[in-house]
């Protein structure tokens, strides 16, 4: 076999080749979408006039709710979102009506020539007011264990307060857009830039009142995504396809930047209001919180991302007594909705605010703090799941080894003592993450494989690639049950005739579902060529084998003691085809071992956990409250890697993603509920003058039994989480000047200057 691939779309990204849905040629008779959104956050609709922008020049038809054939609903799990309301307005920048012309200028002019009457409602924007209405999705959810109020009534000390923090957009380099084609009957295909093609064909279906069948969703990749096209993108999708059956014309939407950055929703803010309890070595003892999730105007994916940030409250620590209540509140703000982490950087930041403050008033050691409440094996979680695999110990002291961390704390002790002007600071997170959708049902997969004869092989899987390359993990997966090279290997668009009924590609188990689900296919195309395989080399060579000891590697094929004797894997797939044996095969794959009884908090929502730490030395201008990341080190469990270059890459776009979220991505929005910052002039994402001056991250390989293909585990959300680091550090620094400081988030150099002087709760 060949030597690991770089990204297979590494050379087509690299000469800018690689294709992307409004990349295609245009089509005859296509319509260009525009929209009329909601200029303000909430109000009751009295009159939707579209005559006049009807019969301006150009415009082919202007689709509102009254031409929507079947439901006007395209809330998923909650029915509570409407494609276009016909009532109330829920947001500011809510798409009211749809104008489809022959070109976007024409589009765009005719839409201003829409007449809208309102009448304004009071409108929310804050979780905690949300809250004390009562404004939620469902009750609230709850996962306790222990005897919460016995150990706070004899706990040596305790500590309370509040933590929020902000949003985050999505900031992929493409934006949203679909492209929807009519054909006969009430068929349509619909390419979109989505991560869940099962999704979009069930809710096209039903707004259409059409079968499924009659709906292809095809998406050949994706530039960019981070969750918020794991359900934001149906809407779009949705008004591409309403479009085309009306009209029989093909439809593109394409939004704009200040579009997209306007409508759609973000990574969920949390305000978070708790109480812990711990001794006077700092052992936690107790920990009572309650998570606000500003899940905006309709439910998205709130209520399960609310469920993920819970599960993770606990982060790496052992409490034995622990109270986790969770409200999912809505707001008057676009839908927030699923960014990478799901949740779960939300409820970690809360209790690593809480590790720091009790080092600060113990004067603890961050790093011996949090080593000494770390989870052990045996341990068991406030839902009731074992620890089996943790290697928290053993990851804490690595990362203190690479950083010299005894070293490094004397060396920023020594610049704080001589420096005035500029404050250095040292921030620790570590991880623990747990792998696996929270709603048991969507953990399956299927794939489906051909081999042509002349061994070339393709792999259609439900598995979207958006740049994490899982196409690429998913091809080494095939040639290594396979025995060949990855270049002989295609791995097709995720479509929806292809591989139906697709979980969507997100919540890290793109490769542990996709791959698995690859794997198995390929092991009966394997099985299948077994006996062809013992009968070629019988014909050949006079080797008589059982099927259990042929061997397949390198694009060769022979018997394992006689591997000088061997066919290439391309003569044994073309006899096999002349021996009528099934050159393809359908694999399907689901996660064992996976349930959560909601009623009573407990279960086994997660395959196997992954682990990880952070650390990062800051240095801070007090008078600009500029700051610079000097150093961060990284040391991160993946079992076995599929591509640890992939998962470097992985590793360390996560952690700058993350430090960018809490330092810099400051998301803003005024008293009528129109984001402030939406566009790349308003909206600071990091740059690479933003890196580390010193970055070093080491995958620590681990033999893990609960690991998922071929011993791999995954890589795109946790290291997310690793940028917080980042944000302690800055608060260490400012500490150095205000003890009591308390950072806001994110930590924009307003903040640092703002803390200096104020004092936190």
């Amino acid at each position: 076999m060949s030597k690991l691939p770089y990204h297979l779309a590494g050379p087509l990204h690299l000469c800018g080749k690689s294709r992307f849905i409004a990349d295609e040629p245009e089509l005859k008779g296509m319509l260009y979408a525009k929209f009329l959104f909601s200029p303000v956050a909430h109000a009751r609709i009295k009159k939707l006039d579209v005559s006049e922008a009807e019969n301006y020049p150009g415009v082919f038809k202007v689709i509102t709710a009254n031409d929507i054939p079947g439901e006007n609903m395209i809330g998923h799990v909650i029915k509570d979102e409407p494609l276009f309301p016909t009532l109330e307005i829920m947001f500011a920048w809510q798409p009211l009506a749809m104008v489809l012309a022959e070109n976007e200028r024409c589009a765009e002019l005719a839409v201003k020539r829409i007449k809208l009457e309102y009448e304004e409602l009071p409108a929310i924007y804050d979780p905690e007011e949300a809250d004390a209405r009562q404004e939620w999705y469902v009750p609230e959810r709850k996962i306790e264990c222990g005897d919460i109020v016995t150990a706070f009534d004899n706990a040596p000390y305790i500590l309370e307060g509040k933590t929020t923090n902000s949003g985050q957009e999505h900031f992929y380099m493409e934006g949203q857009r679909a492209i929807a084609i009519p054909f006969e009957d009430s068929r349509i295909t619909i390419h979109c830039a989505t991560q869940s093609t099962m999704e979009v064909q069930e809710v096209v279906s039903h707004v259409l009142g059409i079968p499924a069948h009659d709906i292809v969703v095809d998406v050949p990749r994706l530039g960019g995504a981070f969750g918020g096209k794991e359900r934001a993108a149906t809407i779009w999708a949705s008004m591409a396809a309403l479009g085309a059956f009306v009209c029989k014309r093909p439809v593109q939407v394409k939004l704009s930047r200040d579009e997209d950055m306007h409508a759609t929703g973000k990574r969920h803010p949390f305000t978070s209001l708790w109480k812990v309890a711990y001794d006077e070595q700092g052992k936690l003892l107790a920990y009572d919180v309650q998570l606000l999730a500003n899940g905006g105007a309709y439910t998205d994916l709130s209520v399960a991302i609310l469920e993920r940030a819970m599960f993770h409250s606990d982060n790496t620590y052992y409490v034995p007594n622990m109270l986790i209540r969770g409200r999912a509140c809505r707001t008057n703000l676009p839908p927030n909705t699923a960014f990478r982490g799901f949740g779960a950087p939300q409820g970690i930041f809360v209790i690593e605010s809480i590790l720091d403050k009790i080092a600060q008033q113990l004067q603890l050691d961050p790093l011996a703090l949090r080593i000494l409440n770390a989870y052990q094996n045996g341990n068991i979680t406030p839902y009731g799941q074992e620890i089996k695999e943790c290697q928290m110990a053993s990851i804490l002291a690595k990362l203190a080894t690479n950083a010299e961390y005894d070293k490094l704390k004397s060396e920023v002790a020594e610049f704080n003592h001589s420096h005035t002007q500029h404050k250095r600071g040292l921030g620790i997170v570590p991880v623990k993450f747990g792998i696996s959708f929270t709603t048991a049902l969507l953990n399956q997969g299927s794939a489906l494989i051909w081999v042509y004869i002349d061994g070339s092989v393709s792999v259609s899987t439900g598995g979207v690639e958006m740049g994490q390359e899982l196409s690429t993990k998913v091809a080494i997966v095939v040639s290594r049950v396979l025995g060949i090279s990855t270049d002989k290997i295609r791995v097709e668009s995720s479509n929806t005739q292809r591989v139906g009924n697709a979980s969507p590609t997100a919540a890290s188990t793109g490769s542990d579902i996709n791959a698995n689900a690859a794997r198995i296919a390929a092991e009966k195309i394997k099985e299948n060529l077994k006996e062809p395989a013992a009968k070629l080399l019988a014909q050949q060579f006079g080797h008589e084998a059982e099927p259990h000891e042929i061997v397949f590697a390198e694009g060769k094929v022979f018997i394992l003691k006689n591997p000088e004797s061997a066919i290439s894997f391309n003569d044994l797939v073309r006899f096999a085809y002349s021996e009528r044996i099934p050159l393809a095969a359908y694999g399907y794959y689901r996660t064992p071992d996976l349930w959560f009884d909601r009623e009573i908090g407990q279960g086994h929502p997660f395959h196997y956990f992954v682990y990880g730490a952070a650390l990062a030395e800051v240095e801070v201008d007090l008078l600009l409250g500029e700051h610079t990341v000097t150093k961060l080190f990284i040391v991160h469990e993946n079992g076995a890697s599929l591509h640890e270059q992939i998962d470097m890459g992985q590793i360390a776009g996560a952690a700058i993603q993350g430090y960018g979220w809490c330092t810099m991505e400051d998301l803003v929005w005024d008293t009528n509920g129109h984001y402030t910052s939406a566009n790349p002039s308003t909206y600071k994402i990091p740059g690479i003058r933003d890196l580390p001056e010193v970055f070093k991250v080491e995958i620590m390989p681990s033999q893990s039994l609960e690991a998922s293909v071929f011993g791999s585990k995954a890589t795109g959300e946790p290291p997310l989480i690793y940028g917080l680091a980042v944000f302690f550090a800055l608060q260490a620094a400012v500490q150095e000047v205000n003890p009591e400081a308390v950072l806001s988030f994110p930590a924009t150099p307003e903040a640092i200057i703002l803390a200096q002087e104020h004092r936190g709760n």
